[in-house]
């Protein structure tokens, strides 16, 4: 496997009420062959950080997916810390879930990590389907593009625009351009992002070397305020649900249009839209072409992929927790990726579903991106769980190419990347982007 793994670990503690779990494991990297034990030390805490001596604590390991390799119960008062065993006998990650006095944790380990695949072959025609939806953009619908100083974001070092250009279906994606005002610095490395799953962002902000472009999946104008952007949300679920039969919660990127048709699906015009609002900054004199870069995690992680296939201006990329990607987990018995789109369709839709999806599969992006990238992996991420970014991770053909494993960490990697500075492996991502 090209590229290189960088391994770091965090004993971490889950707290919920009186009690904590800390969790670890016999080996520092958290990496296994298959067949090989592994062996985890559990503690339950009160919130003094002692160890209880009372009560029980129960456990079950599993291959992030239906195939159960384990469970049991310790008693705490015979043994706190104790200890459980497990192993896999295919590629793939190991997960023990512990559950004691209220408090729940998730740990992860790796089996020979650089064998992950998605077992779903790419389509034949998925470059030819992707480049000729992007001409077939340019050819049908002017890009319009929209850009007003918004004062009330702005400051004295930068001026924030809001932004929206044309996509299919007389639809427009949004978002924000921060852009320094000191021009004598020009041209200015530019920074692209795509906010996490949610209402997305109602703003945006940039250093005085940078010029920083920030795209919602929304196709709405932003909203003033955080609370009127997630009423703004709601509604569109709303809205979606109704049109496509489906429940409401997350309806914009889970399931709307997926088993209708390719072209429906939520994420094809918002992409696609996103794809040419970059080349049009990139027209900009005051942007340098030779430092175009992207950072995102878990829906914006996903784009990641996506947008560093469709877009030839980009120069390096950070994604962390990749969402959108590993949709066909299910097939080996393991969790999709999030948004779970194939198994949450209603029965009558999965075999569409699952004929279309491999066309949004954030695997099958990764699969052609071959300028640096550096991904980030939770080993206890139970949202975009850590076989499917994996999976992304070792199909890339970049040379420059480097995983940091999160051992400990759920899909919310931020902390512990802040408690990693400082310790062997660790990289400063967002330094690493500004350099050249």
């Amino acid at each position: 496997m090209k590229g290189k793994i960088l391994l770091s670990t965090l004993s971490l503690a889950f707290a919920v009420c009186a009690a904590k779990i800390e969790i670890s494991q016999d080996h520092a990297d958290a990496l296994y062959r298959k067949g090989e034990e592994a062996v985890f030390t559990v503690t339950v805490k009160d919130d003094a950080g002692v160890p209880l001596k009372e009560g029980a604590a129960s456990w079950t390991l599993d291959n992030f997916g239906t195939k159960g390799l384990g469970k049991g119960t310790a008693d705490l008062s015979a043994a706190n810390p104790f200890t459980v065993k497990g192993t896999m006998a295919e590629e793939g990650f190991l997960r023990l879930t512990v559950n004691s006095h209220k408090a729940r944790a998730v740990w992860g380990v790796g089996y020979n990590v650089e064998d992950i695949r998605q077992s779903e072959p790419c389509p034949a025609d998925f470059d030819a389907y992707w480049n000729g939806e992007k001409a077939r953009l340019e050819r049908e619908v002017p890009l319009d593009p929209k850009m007003t100083l918004d004062e009330k974001r702005s400051s004295k070092t930068f001026n924030c625009y809001r932004v929206n250009f044309a996509t299919f279906g007389g639809r427009r994606v949004y978002g924000f351009l921060a852009v320094p005002k000191d021009a004598s610095k020009a041209p200015f490395r530019l920074r692209v992002c795509v906010p996490g799953a949610g209402p997305g962002v109602i703003g945006a902000s940039t250093r005085p070397d940078e010029i920083y472009l920030v795209m919602n999946v929304h196709m709405f104008e932003p909203e003033e305020t955080n609370e009127a952007q997630k009423e703004h949300m709601v509604r569109q679920n709303r809205e979606l649900a109704e049109r496509f039969g489906l429940p409401q919660t997350w309806a914009y990127c889970s399931k709307a249009g997926i088993a209708e048709s390719r072209e429906d699906y939520w994420y094809h015009d918002v992409m696609l839209g996103i794809n040419r609002a970059i080349d049009w900054v990139c027209t900009r004199k005051d942007v340098d072409l030779t430092q175009v870069t992207y950072t995102g995690s878990s829906q914006g992680g996903g784009f990641g992929l996506f947008l560093n296939y469709l877009n030839s201006h980009f120069t390096k990329a950070f994604v962390a927790v990749c969402a959108i990607t590993g949709h066909y987990g299910y097939k080996q018995s393991r969790q999709n990726g999030w948004p779970n789109l194939i198994p949450s369709q209603p029965e009558a839709k999965k075999a569409v579903a699952e004929r279309y999806a491999a066309y949004f599969d954030g695997v099958n992006f990764a699969a052609r991106i071959r300028h640096p990238i550096r991904f980030i992996v939770g080993f206890a991420d139970c949202t975009c769980p850590p076989a499917d970014v994996y999976a992304a991770y070792n199909v890339c053909p970049s040379s420059d190419k480097v995983i940091v494993n999160a051992i400990g960490s759920g899909h919310s990697w931020y902390e512990w990347h802040r408690k990693d500075a400082g310790k062997p492996g660790h990289i400063d991502f967002d330094a690493w982007l500004r350099t050249k």
